[in-house]
């Protein structure tokens, strides 16, 4: 996956919104959600949201034919949803969820493997957007259906359980687990019923909210250099957290620094800590 490493060619923020937003080649995407309580954004999409911003459910939109939640869409389920939304690749497309860095990121990851390359993350959600008091919507956007070409090139950006299994016997691999400590460590029970406590073995811990600061918005390069200076950019990074989603935050702040051979590992804690 070539993605653009300027900080600027990823994100965007609201007052820059603001003077684009009414432009026809802008698609704005509302991707809120919420873990343990999957109708809550679109609820709260309904009742509030970013002029003429279109809804993407994360469990929706999605490989429902996997059993493990929220997989990444296949090529059939996405392009659906591309062209029944009226999105083509020469639109600008700025993704947002509720605080800044949750959900926006896996959305951002899932544009950008099936090859669109102007996709930006609205700095600090939809909280950032209501806090200068700029206008909301709460009618559903009606779109106006599009074909377009997505490129069938997936997974390349993507591993499996197996490839894990061999990255943990390999010192050209790093394994990044994105979970809050305590999951990571094993102290407290994960929120999925079923699954073990504890990391996959040789992971380190980098919990995706230390990305971003208390309003929602991701640290400047400086300090994101600290979090990630004891990682090699001559190896090949693996992120996981509890189901795919978080883990998307930090490959959204590597790219930012310059990282190249980021990968996802997709099924994550709900694969990997399945109880046999």
């Amino acid at each position: 996956m070539v993605i653009k490493n300027s900080i600027y060619n990823n994100l965007i923020n609201s007052y820059d919104l603001k003077k684009i937003i009414k432009d026809k080649n802008t698609k704005i995407i509302d991707c809120r959600w919420f873990l343990g309580n999957p109708n809550k954004g679109y609820s709260d999409y309904l009742k509030s949201h970013i002029p003429s911003a279109i809804f993407f459910d994360i469990d929706k939109i999605s490989n429902n034919e996997i059993q493990l939640p929220h997989m990444l869409p296949t090529y059939n389920i996405f392009n659906s949803y591309v062209n029944k939304s009226g999105i083509n690749k020469n639109n600008l497309v700025i993704i947002y969820d509720q605080y800044g860095f949750f959900s926006s990121s896996r959305v951002w990851f899932i544009f950008k493997n099936y090859g669109f390359e102007k996709v930006k993350i609205l700095n600090g959600g939809f909280q950032a957007w209501k806090n200068i008091k700029y206008k909301t919507a709460c009618a559903k956007i009606k779109t106006k259906y599009s074909r377009t070409f997505v490129s069938k090139n997936f997974q390349k950006n993507v591993v499996d359980k197996a490839e894990v299994k061999k990255s943990t016997k390999s010192d050209k691999k790093i394994i990044i687990d994105a979970r809050p400590s305590n999951r990571f460590l094993g102290q407290v029970p994960e929120p999925r019923p079923l699954l073990r406590k504890g990391n996959i073995l040789k992971s380190i811990n980098v919990p995706f909210n230390k990305v971003y600061d208390l309003t929602g918005k991701i640290k400047n390069k400086t300090d994101l250099i600290k979090i990630f200076k004891n990682l090699s950019k001559n190896k090949e990074v693996i992120c996981y957290c509890g189901s795919g989603v978080t883990a998307c935050n930090l490959i959204f702040a590597l790219n930012l620094l310059n990282f190249t051979n980021i990968k996802l590992y997709d099924g994550s804690w709900a694969e990997w800590g399945k109880k046999e």
